[in-house]
């Protein structure tokens, strides 16, 4: 584990936490589980990192919005993005502590992401490719 990796754990609970969630995932796969290291990133581990630390983190949350039955599809350009963005950029909540200012970093990004995505790799069995909704995992009789 690295300084920045501490740095950031220290700093956020909720990082912390995250961390403990890996960690125990890790412990709990067995030899013939079907768990595979970057799966479980990409569809578990990284969505909850993704508000915490990097870029994303200081942003408001969206409010859920109700299903549209009459969705239709719309054209977005490049005026409406920056209007969103700049309406976002004026809710985020601002830095006020070096710590902060570094837990949005690409580089804070990648010291925590980095040792959670090296200790779910080490974790991996081998055994098959992702977290499957419908499959049952692999079992030794």
């Amino acid at each position: 584990m690295t300084a920045d990796y501490e740095r950031a754990t220290t700093a956020d609970h909720r990082l912390h936490a995250l961390a403990n969630l890996v960690t125990a995932l890790c412990h709990l796969v067995r030899p013939a589980d079907t768990m595979c290291g970057s799966c479980t990133w990409e569809t578990l581990v990284k969505p909850l990192a993704t508000p915490l630390i990097g870029w994303q983190r200081g942003y408001r949350p969206d409010c859920a919005k109700d299903p549209d039955p009459h969705h239709t599809w719309r054209l977005v350009t490049g005026t409406d993005l920056m209007t969103a963005w700049k309406k976002a950029e004026r809710d985020r909540t601002p830095a006020a502590t070096d710590t902060e200012q570094w837990l949005r970093t690409e580089e804070a990004w990648d010291a925590y992401c980095g040792e959670l995505i090296r200790r779910l790799n080490a974790a991996d069995p081998a055994n098959g490719c992702g977290i499957h909704r419908y499959r049952r995992a692999k079992t030794t009789a």
